[in-house]
């Protein structure tokens, strides 16, 4: 679709981070990509077209992003490589969307800072945004998102809807991990009730459904990949879920006391942010098995 977009507008057509900025109109993909094409180019007719294919985009002002906020805009939104002097080795991502006004972003930072450490918050256009956890050490709960869309709620009377995606290794495919996930997002935002609070778990059996070919191992984390390809850790997990999650029965059946195994499923845990004990992330993890071909 760019390309053809990039055949009728030619040079008009930029990417993010182009000097004309002010002077264009900016779309985004539903896979993240952003673009802009001048507005002497584009007619009201064309205008409509655009915003009926593509998602508005406005970026945030810089004077409203912290340094680290700018280097992971830039990461995003111009290509440009991420700089890690800290040596930040795992990020999860927390899409999130509300309606609201500029002038409450602040205030909505503060809150989203009860809940995230230092949080680091890419806004992708006016009411939908990224919250970026860099190596979250806990990792937040479904619980906790729960609460944090309940003081976002009181507070600014408007209903959210977030998504938590996979636990990622800062790697040169992480880009590429993050478009799937808002892709993923959007299905949500569209076959969901809003001011649910969904995960990459939850979401994965009924994407599957919907857009079976936009989903290959690559776009999987790499976290649960390796913690998959160790023989113990595959054994324990299917077995598990042949045991229907029946701690006492799959302790059994490995012949291992029930606290080994229990240790076990806690470093699967500790490893992926996916807690197998839930039944919709055992679920997630039954198809991510099928999938890579372990089961």
């Amino acid at each position: 679709m760019l390309e053809k977009l990039k055949t009728l507008y030619g040079e008009k057509m930029m990417a993010s981070g182009s000097a004309q900025k002010h002077e264009a109109l900016w779309f985004q993909t539903d896979e993240g990509e952003t673009f802009g094409v001048l507005k002497e180019a584009v007619t009201e007719r064309e205008k409509q077209l655009l915003l009926a294919l593509f998602q508005p985009f406005s970026e945030s002002q810089p004077s409203q992003l912290t340094p680290r906020e700018k280097e992971w805009h830039q990461y995003f939104f111009a290509n440009a490589p991420l700089e890690n002097p800290e040596n930040i080795q795992l990020v999860q991502g927390h899409f999130f969307k509300m309606k609201h006004s500029l002038e409450e972003r602040q205030a909505i930072k503060e809150a989203v800072s009860g809940f995230f450490e230092h949080p680091i918050i890419v806004w992708y256009d006016q009411h939908e945004a990224l919250i970026i956890h860099e190596n979250p050490s806990p990792y937040l709960p479904k619980k906790e998102l729960e609460q944090l869309s309940d003081a976002l709620t009181s507070d600014f009377l408007s209903t959210p809807v977030f998504f938590s995606g996979q636990l990622h290794l800062v790697n040169a495919s992480l880009q590429e991990k993050i478009r799937f996930e808002k892709q993923m997002f959007q299905h949500i935002l569209v076959n969901s009730e809003r001011g649910k609070v969904t995960s990459f778990c939850q979401c994965l059996p009924s994407f599957l459904l919907a857009a079976p070919d936009k989903i290959k191992a690559s776009l999987l984390s790499d976290a649960i990949r390796d913690a998959l390809s160790d023989q113990e850790t595959s054994l324990t997990i299917r077995t598990y879920m042949r045991c229907n999650l029946n701690a006492s029965l799959t302790a059994k059946r490995l012949f291992i006391h029930r606290n080994s195994l229990q240790y076990r499923i806690d470093k699967f845990i500790e490893r992926t942010a996916i807690d197998i004990r839930q039944f919709e992330e055992a679920a997630a993890v039954y198809f991510i098995l099928h999938f890579l071909k372990l089961l």
